[in-house]
């Protein structure tokens, strides 16, 4: 048999054997914190186990003392959004702009900082990060925590520059969001309510493109992460300093433990397919092999 012929052969070995959970989606997490005990690897970048919940440490881009919001664009970039130092006790902590940045997720470190993400000239904090399917286009969710009173208002966001254009207002004063793989836009959400309270706590539905609610079910719990696995479209939410992971029903808004993610107090999440590594690693076997086989004709 010739070598052109065993290369593609040993690919195809190759690909079978690769482990499936580095084919599945991966759940990334981005964690927060108060600054103080008893929250841990503030800032970094964390794999987050889809059975049990428990936290797999990645590393931590500089600078940055706590991430907010993550997002995968389709071209396999991490986007992420950055808050200042944590206070205790929430909500909702001390003021902060944001910063928009890329990390690498095989390591956690930073790849780039873009720079602040500013709306109208200022710059402004974002409570989470979502990149919608198809347009490929980021979005984010104003948080309080720039004391500019627009908590709650939906942008898209230019990769590039970090301008962020207004497309509307949710009405409420906490906010998470994410997309379905069939672009649903969807939102958990809650209001302040007395003595430092939640209160209006559900799972909502969103129109892109003008944050207008579309659909709403309430949940026991408001998730400051917020994710929709790809490949099924589950629902998974992180419930940040109290740190606990549900999946959620959207139907209904009931939710199942998945499990704790001890003192890794997760602020944000985002899936990607495949794994970032595995795909690069077949590409590369897969060129590797053409270019010796081709190399092995052009010597007969």
């Amino acid at each position: 048999m010739r070598t052109s012929v065993l290369l593609p052969l040993a690919l195809i070995c190759v690909v079978a054997t690769v482990p499936a959970s580095a084919q599945s989606p991966v759940l990334f997490g981005g964690n927060g914190g108060h600054s103080q005990p008893p929250s841990i690897n503030e800032g970094w970048l964390v794999r987050i186990n889809q059975t049990d919940a428990s936290v797999t440490p990645i590393g931590h881009p500089d600078g940055v003392a706590r991430l907010s919001g993550l997002a995968f664009d389709a071209t396999g970039a991490l986007f992420g959004a950055t808050q200042v130092a944590g206070g205790f006790p929430p909500p909702p902590g001390p003021l902060s702009t944001s910063d928009l940045i890329r990390i690498n997720p095989l390591t956690g470190s930073l790849v780039s900082n873009i720079g602040p993400i500013t709306a109208g000239g200022k710059g402004i904090s974002i409570a989470d990060l979502a990149v919608q399917p198809g347009t490929d286009a980021l979005f984010g969710v104003e948080s309080p925590q720039d004391g500019l009173g627009q908590q709650g208002n939906l942008y898209r966001i230019d990769k590039q520059t970090g301008v962020a254009t207004l497309l509307g207002n949710t009405g409420f004063f906490f906010d998470s969001i994410a997309f379905a793989p069939d672009g649903t836009l969807y939102l958990a959400s809650a209001n302040l309510g007395p003595r430092g309270t939640v209160a209006d706590i559900g799972l909502r539905t969103l129109d892109p493109t003008n944050a207008l609610i579309l659909s709403s079910v309430t949940t026991n719990d408001f998730f400051g992460a917020l994710g929709v696995r790809p490949t099924d479209g589950v629902i998974f939410g992180g419930t940040g300093d109290t740190h606990m992971i549900f999946t959620i029903d959207p139907v209904n808004g009931a939710e199942t433990l998945v499990g704790d993610t001890g003192n890794n107090f997760i602020g944000a999440f985002a899936f990607s397919v495949p794994e970032p590594g595995a795909l690069s690693l077949l590409l590369g076997l897969g060129l590797s092999g053409a270019g010796f086989a081709a190399r092995r004709r052009r010597r007969r």
